[in-house]
């Protein structure tokens, strides 16, 4: 293989990112491509350049020696471009706006408010399954802003650089199938639920999961969780078949078959962060793209029957300032 300038990028990107799983997201390619990659570039370089740990991965004095001079390279090489255009008289291109987030409807909701006010730019949007490597793609500068939930038991650290601004709290829903015996409640208290059993995918977060526990335990019970399944769809048709019970986002569609009930008190809940890297160029226009947010995030509910009721009853007082 011969070395190019877009495997010192592929290089610089793990050893940011401290993890080969993580730098596969930020990068968009698949790990065991990324993995198969890199022991390519190591080969060239003579050994390897990463301790791999159960943890992520962390620089030998070899991968040092050469992350610096790479980082170098790289640098002068994207200086000379830019000045070379700049002599050329040729106009620096405008760089996307680049949006990441957990999957879900919040990052078009953001994008769309970053349309507003930026009109006429272009945008790319980058959607991971967990906080941590949207974190590390922000204080790398690989995104520009991102929006990431956090629990009430599991509040974000965020890193040095990065500054952030909740713009909602969402409660967690409970869905039921439609002939439940409880379905015909309005609203349901967390200790209706004892006795029944809970789907638990495995999609969940671990701050929900803490959320959740720690809710039930407050409530005097133990939750029967007796199914795991893969993902949301697995819960749904458990849900729907009456088997089990399970905690849903409220702007998640209400399938045929079920339904979804809030809960009293909301001791379920995630808080949405909208999240930028300190000294970002759209520092000057945030409160725009915040207020954006929260009106985009607004005409979102209207979507779910379940989550309008309880926004129009009073609900939009907790989301917008819980």
């Amino acid at each position: 293989m011969r070395l190019e300038l877009r495997h010192l990028r592929v290089l610089l990107a793990v050893a940011d990112a401290g993890s080969i799983s993580r730098a596969a997201t930020v990068l968009r390619i698949a790990q065991p491509g990324l993995t198969a990659q890199l022991h390519r570039i190591e080969q060239e370089f003579g050994g390897p350049l990463f301790h791999r740990r159960p943890d992520g991965v962390v620089l030998t004095d070899l991968g040092e020696l050469v992350v610096v001079r790479a980082r170098e390279l790289v640098g002068q090489l994207d200086e000379l471009l830019s000045s070379a255009r700049t002599l050329a008289g040729v106009p620096e291109p405008v760089a996307p706006i680049r949006v990441g987030g957990l999957p879900g409807p919040h990052v078009p909701v953001l994008v769309e408010s970053l349309r507003r006010v930026y009109a006429g730019r272009e945008f790319t949007t980058h959607v991971a399954s967990a906080p941590e490597p949207i974190l590390d793609s922000l204080r790398c500068g690989r995104l520009d802003l991102a929006v990431v939930g956090e629990f009430p038991e599991a509040r974000l650290h965020l890193p040095g650089g990065i500054e952030g601004r909740a713009f909602v709290t969402e409660p967690i829903f409970v869905g039921l199938a439609a002939d439940h015996p409880l379905a015909g409640r309005p609203e349901l208290k967390l200790v209706d639920l004892a006795e029944v059993d809970w789907a638990v995918p495995d999609c969940a977060p671990a701050g929900l999961r803490l959320n959740f526990r720690m809710a039930c335990a407050a409530a005097g019970f133990t939750p029967r969780c007796r199914h795991f399944v893969a993902d949301s769809a697995g819960a749904v048709a458990l849900v729907r078949s009456g088997h089990a019970v399970c905690g849903f986002y409220p702007t998640a569609y209400e399938y045929p078959g079920m339904v979804l009930r809030p809960l009293a008190g909301n001791p379920l809940r995630r808080r949405l962060n909208l999240l930028w890297c300190n000294g970002s160029a759209l520092a000057g226009r945030l409160p725009e793209i915040h207020a954006g947010a929260v009106r985009g995030y607004a005409e979102m509910v209207g979507r779910s029957p379940a989550y309008a009721t309880w926004w129009a009853a009073n609900g939009s007082v907790f989301a917008l300032g819980g």
